[in-house]
Parts: structure tokens; sequence; C-alpha cells
């Protein structure tokens, strides 16, 4: 699978759901193969956010935005956190391609 790029969009998976538990926020897949029923992953702050902005509509370039808005850092280190990321969750299929992003003509 091709690394994720920044003018894709992606949607969070009907298998995986994400709930925020006191201080924590961790992901829960519903269904899977074998041991990965048991697995819960639990996510930093960094990919708490990302996560809840994986909406289907907005691509990473929207994303990194809010990245370094939201945490004030360099945008080069917030767009390596968003692909890094993307990758750990295309690998664990708790996410998937979304359609192309709209975007207005030049």
């Amino acid at each position: 699978m091709s690394e994720p790029r920044l003018d894709e969009v992606f949607v969070r998976s009907d298998r995986i759901v994400g709930r925020r538990i006191a201080d924590e926020y961790i992901l829960v897949p519903l269904v899977g193969r074998g041991a990965e029923l048991d697995s819960i992953y639990n996510l930093n702050r960094v990919g708490a956010f990302i996560w809840e902005k994986l909406d289907g509509a907005s691509d990473g370039e929207a994303v990194v935005a809010a990245l370094v808005a939201h945490f004030e850092v360099p945008r080069e280190r917030a767009a390596d956190d968003y692909r890094t990321f993307l990758a750990q969750l295309l690998s664990i299929d708790a996410v998937r391609r979304g359609p192309a992003a709209h975007r207005p003509a030049p």
C-alpha cells in the first residue's frame, strides 16, 4: 500500500471506534481477524486530534493546517506526524481512503 499523501482524503473505518475515557483516547476494534480483536490502541493528543479530523471530507492538507494551528508546530513536523500516524492507521485497517478532495478550480 502506498504512503498516505496530503492530497488524499481518509475516512475512519466502521470496524474501529474511538472513545475518550477520562484523559485518554482509545481505539477499539469492533470486528477483526484473530488477535486484532484483543487489541486496544491508546492514542496520544496528536493522534486523537488527527483521528477526530478524519471525516471523509477533509484532505491531509486541511488536517495538517489544523495541527499547525492547534499545536503551534512547524508545518513540516505536522505533515510528518500526520503521514506517520495515517500509515499506522492504514496498517491496522482503522481508516480507508475516501473520495477525492473537492477543490475549487484555479
